[in-house]
């Protein structure tokens, strides 16, 4: 019989006072749930919302921008 066991074969937990097995076990329940927690709204994890089509302004300065750079590119 191991000392952390009763006669009945339960741990010794469950009619005593807390030990150090059953404690750190508990600490580190208690952790992994905070980081779950935590990590349930990370932005990488969250459907990004539909951004609306540019307008023919946005267009038109777009084309002009990829204009320059091809401009520059060449030399």
């Amino acid at each position: 019989m191991k000392p952390t066991d009763n006669d009945n074969g339960d741990h010794i937990c469950a009619s005593h006072a807390i030990c150090f097995r059953c404690f750190r076990a508990g600490v580190e329940r208690t952790r992994a749930r905070r980081e779950a927690w935590a990590q349930r709204s990370l932005p990488f994890e969250t459907v990004a919302p539909m951004r609306p089509r540019p307008t023919q302004r946005e267009l038109a300065h777009r084309r002009q921008m990829l204009a320059h750079l091809a401009a520059i590119a060449r030399g």
